[in-house]
């Protein structure tokens, strides 16, 4: 995004009679940082396997441009700044990369190499900006299998399928079932960091357990099982009708209410409410509107809008519920005004149905 800001230095009082330019680059610092594949944890053995992390960093590119005029009784200089906002890869061996435990995982320059069973946090540092920590969980070749599953892990669906994904350790054997509806995949193909993800389908009406099993290639006694449940109704049947009314949400202390109705498109549900924010620098604003849906696939698509004494707030909100009683997820959002900066604010969220 690009902001120019205009500071009027020295007031000009006559025409100018010469101009020049001085531009001035301010130095880049990062001021965030990221780790790639971007994920929470990873599973490797202890035989010396070793894993490959690249970096990506969100940067603020400032030029200064001074202008001189020259007249005959003053002179007139004003300054114009230009900022981007870019994300770009990032140089690993510039960062500074630490390991919780280094004889259970030692990292150089985002090459992570397992040595012993553990557990270890991976990070990486530039200046002030770090990265959120890697939780690297090493196991020994005659140990069952590491795997992770992505949340949620419950949640209330209004169609047949659904998703499941994660991340499993390389050399495994992994499988994904939910026995209820006869869904079977015995062989699930994953990604070279782990990463899976199989679209469950042909799911009966009710509470569903799916389950995804990592064995050991060669020891079928050594595995490890990981499961999400789901709650698939029919939309418009009574179970799924549970969800129609007024919830009560809470976020950073502060209490907000919704309701959810019934959408003109009968695989849907509509979210409408008010929430609070308090935006550092601005103040708190009140009854930001919340309109949305609730989609077949159980998931939260919702906007946050208002508009206030000049001010512009936008944003996003999403998440899903677990239950026909409860809910949960996150929400981003920012506040605008003609000659002030953007502010931004963001924070998870939970709603329980009201009575």
């Amino acid at each position: 995004m690009k902001n120019i800001l205009i500071a009027v230095v020295t007031a000009l009082i006559l025409s100018s009679c010469n101009t020049t330019d001085e531009v001035v680059d301010i130095p880049v610092e990062y001021s965030s940082l990221k780790m790639q594949p971007e994920q929470d944890s990873i599973f490797m053995n202890a035989n010396n396997e070793s894993r490959q992390l690249a970096l990506t960093g969100l940067i603020v590119n400032t030029t200064e441009k001074t202008i001189t005029n020259t007249g005959m009784m003053t002179d007139a200089r004003y300054t114009i700044r230009t900022s981007d906002t870019v994300f770009q890869s990032v140089d690993v061996s510039k960062a500074q990369w630490i390991s919780s435990n280094s004889a259970v995982a030692a990292v150089t320059n985002g090459l992570v190499i397992g040595k012993s069973s553990g557990y270890a946090n991976i990070s990486a540092r530039i200046g002030n900006a770090s990265t959120k920590a890697i939780v690297v969980n090493v196991r020994a070749d005659d140990t069952a299998p590491g795997i992770s599953i992505d949340p949620p892990v419950a949640m209330l669906i209004f169609e047949n399928s659904t998703t499941i994904s994660g991340i499993v350790q390389k050399q495994a054997v992994l499988s994904v079932s939910e026995p209820n509806s006869g869904f079977s995949n015995q062989s699930v193909v994953y990604g070279s960091n782990g990463a899976f993800s199989v679209t469950v389908t042909g799911l009966n009406q009710g509470i569903r357990v799916i389950t995804a099993r990592a064995r050991h290639a060669t020891n079928v006694a050594l595995y490890t099982e990981r499961s999400k449940t789901v709650a698939y109704f029919a939309p418009n049947t009574p179970e799924a009708n549970g969800i129609v009314g007024n919830w009560l949400g809470t976020t950073l202390g502060k209490n907000f209410n919704f309701s959810i109705s019934h959408s003109i498109i009968p695989t849907r549900y509509d979210i409408s409410g008010k929430m609070d924010i308090q935006f550092e620098g601005v103040g708190l604003i009140r009854d930001i509107d919340l309109i949305g849906v609730l989609n077949y696939n159980g998931m939260i698509s919702a906007s946050l809008s208002k508009s206030y004494q000049g001010f512009t707030v936008s944003g996003k909100f999403s998440g899903y519920f677990k239950s026909a009683g409860t809910g949960e997820g996150e929400y981003s959002a920012q506040v605008t005004k003609t000659g002030w900066p953007k502010v931004s604010f963001n924070d998870s969220w939970t709603a329980v149905k009201l009575p």
